[in-house]
This record gives structure tokens, sequence and C-alpha cells, in this order.
């Protein structure tokens, strides 16, 4: 029988010494821009109430998506699978429309039960922002900005951002005038990508030319604004219109801020209709074959806590955003201790002041617990590819060890009043 403490369960695995370094330098590197650009952290629950992330209205996550249980008054929990609806849900009650517009960023994981595992993990660890109170072609910029800023100050430099309007296949949905439920049909298979049955749905009802000619042509409408230019001419849906000008709009201002090579267009994006209510937008980046960032405009989800206020954010996908750090073969350096500090029972109190002094500097200094036994801590020290070992004899006398000399390594008998210090002080100026 196997036992179960020695493993970990499906969908979920450790992250090591490595990894997790590289998962927290690239956290904190995000998370500066976030703060460069005026927004604050909250954290939310790990587990809420079902009902926060079930609303079927506003496309919602499955039930059966879910990881639930029952508190023990009989309200069913679960743990968050969607960082956005908690938000929302701070938004709405614990701030004032007078604080409007109003910036939120935020880190932690989210889980999702998938029914076929195939290798997927059902605990993800998201960043991301949100930014509410404003229905602007600015505040779509801004978001999509700080995605872009965020990915580049991780070390991604190959990516890029792929951004649709619903409101623009909403448009054109009116403009067919077909039955309600043909219309959601045509929603499913667009939202499938499966353009097959959208050909063979239009050119099986009566409508004119141009619209049928624009949901044939909805696999080849991506690219760059002459994509937008010629859907535009297809259309003479006012919603439809509206929406490509807000696309074009958006991009004038990435040109401002000059990320507009990063950005490329898709009409037939339609993700969670219920959900989405304007721009959406998902980032791809070379030899990962998930999407690294997802993000769009949900105005109606505030309301759904009582408050009334549109809404635009965005979330990367840290799981998958390491992942194509990794196949870019992007190097992040690893912060460590590269100084093993030694010491015998007569150096100890010398050797625990000199290393606070070094932390002080913002040195990585690692205390060796290994006794007197000089061997034994240079074997250890070189196990961690430390640089040096300072091996305190008592509080006057010390040996310097180097182990990454191109001589092989040496040691020198010092004065503990000879080893070089920083200046903290100066330090901290």
């Amino acid at each position: 029988m196997r036992d179960n403490k020695l493993y970990t369960p499906v969908g979920v695995r450790d992250i090591l010494f490595k990894e997790c370094n590289i998962k927290r330098y690239v956290s904190h590197e995000i998370g500066e821009v976030f703060r460069s650009f005026g927004y604050e952290q909250v954290e939310t629950p790990t587990f809420e109430y079902m009902e926060v992330f079930s609303d079927e209205k506003l496309g919602g996550t499955k039930q059966k998506e879910m990881y639930r249980f029952f508190d023990r008054d009989g309200s069913i929990l679960a743990l968050r699978t969607d960082m956005t609806p908690p938000i929302a849900r701070i938004a709405a009650t614990c701030f004032e429309k007078k604080y409007l517009p109003m910036r939120f960023s935020y880190f932690g994981n989210v889980f999702r039960y998938n029914e076929e595992y195939q290798g997927k993990q059902r605990e993800f660890y998201q960043a991301g922002i949100e930014l509410l109170g404003v229905d602007q072609a600015d505040a779509d910029a801004e978001v999509i900005a700080v995605a872009i800023q965020s990915l580049l100050k991780a070390g991604l430099c190959h990516f890029q951002i792929i951004v649709g309007n619903v409101e623009f296949f909403n448009g054109i949905l009116e403009e067919t005038a077909l039955a309600y439920d043909i219309c959601k049909e045509l929603q499913i298979y667009v939202g499938y990508r499966d353009y097959v049955s959208v050909e063979k749905i239009v050119k099986q009802y009566d409508m004119e030319q141009n619209i049928r000619q624009l949901f044939i042509d909805l696999p080849k409408l991506m690219g760059t604004l002459e994509v937008l230019e010629y859907a535009e001419k297809l259309t003479k849906n006012i919603r439809a219109i509206k929406a490509i000008e807000r696309l074009k709009c958006l991009y004038t201002i990435l040109q401002y801020y000059g990320l507009e090579k990063y950005v490329s267009f898709d009409l037939g994006m339609v993700g969670q209709l219920n959900y989405y209510t304007g721009i959406i937008f998902r980032g791809y980046a070379d030899g990962s074959g998930y999407s690294i960032l997802s993000g769009g405009r949900y105005d109606n989800l505030v309301e759904q806590y009582g408050e009334d206020m549109p809404a635009v954010g965005m979330v990367l996908k840290l799981n998958e955003v390491l992942s194509a750090l990794q196949k870019q073969c992007v190097t992040i350096e690893q912060k460590k201790a590269k100084t093993l500090i030694a010491f015998t029972e007569k150096g100890r109190q010398k050797a625990i002041e000199i290393a606070g002094i070094y932390r002080q500097s913002g040195m990585y200094i690692e205390m060796s617990l290994l006794g007197e036994d000089i061997s034994k801590n240079m074997h250890y020290a070189e196990s961690k590819q430390m640089s040096h070992v300072l091996y305190f004899i008592d509080s006057e006398n010390m040996k310097v060890i180097s182990l990454a000399d191109e001589m092989g390594g040496f040691t020198v008998d010092i004065a503990v009043s000879e080893l070089i210090l920083p200046n903290v002080e100066e330090e901290k100026q």
C-alpha cells in the first residue's frame, strides 16, 4: 500500500530552492511595476462562500471545477478559483465611490479541479491588477501597459498580447437578426474556434452578404490596424463600429507608451461573453503552449456586490511565465549566501558580530553549524557553491579561505582587525 505521507496529491507539487528563488524574484519585480503605476496590494481569503465564484450569469466557475467543502454551520465553501470576484467584493463593500478610480493588485494561489488531468496543475500562482471606476480607453491601455511592463521586468522579451473586443462580436450578431438560440450557438462555435460550423450556420440563414462575409472571415481577422479597418468596412452596426473605434484608440495610446509592437488584434476573440463586456486580451510567449496572461473589461461584475462601477483588469499566470522564462533560456541571478562563517567557541561572539555587519550591508551570509573542523566546513561550503569561508579562531585571529580562486583556492591568516568591513551607515545612505 502506498504511503500518502510521501507524496503530493495529483495536480499540486513542491517548489524547491532554485525555482522558489526565481519565483520570488519574478514576483518582486512584477510587484515593483504594479506599485510604480499606483496599484496597492490586497489579500483575499484562500476560501470563501461558493457563491462568490459560481455566479453562472457572469460566467462563474462550474461547481465541478471547484474544491468545495462544508463549514460547520452547513454553508458550502470553496477554495478560490478566480481572484477577480473577491476584488470586486472588496471594492463594493470596503470602499466608497469617492475613492474612484481604485487600483488594486494581488498575488496568490487559485485552485481548479481538472477532470482530465493530463499533466495540468490544479493549483496556480497568479499576480494581477484591477482598475475600477473608469470606462475609458486610457484605463484599458494602462492595464495592458502594466501587463507588458511586468513581463519585460520579469525578463521576457519574446511575447505578444492579442486584443479583441466582445462588443464587436455582439454587434455583428445583432446585425444578423438571427434568433437568440442561433446566436448562442454561433457564440459557442466561435469561442471554440470551430469556424467550419460557423460558416455552415451563416450560409444556412438569410442575412446581408457583408455580415456573412465577416463571420466567414473571422479566423483571418487577426493582425494590426489593417484588420480593424477591413472589418469596419463590412459592418453597419453602431455597436460593432464603436468597438473597433475603441480598439483603434487603445492602439494609439499604447503607441504613446511605446509598447505597440507587443500588441495585435483578434476580432474573433470572445472569451466568456457573459463575463467580459468590452476589450478582452491574452498574452502568449515563445516556447509556451498556454497563455501567460489574460484580462479584459468586466463592467457588470461589481454591481453584483451592490455597487455599479466599470472595471478592467488582468492576471499574470506566473506558473506559465516561469515556464516561458526557462524555455527562452532567460538567466536570473540567484541571490544566495556566498560566504560561510565558521568559528571556534572563542571566536563565536566576534563571528556573529561580523556576520551581522555584513548582512546589514546587503550581503548574504550563512553561519556554520558544523563545529570547528575546517575541512568539514570547506566541504560544506563547496557543496553550496560558496566562494569564501571566514574562520574565526578567537576574537582577534581568523583565517580567510577562498574556494573560487583560479589557483584552486588559498588560505590567509589575518587579524580580525584587518578584515575589510563595509560602512553600514554609508551603505544605507
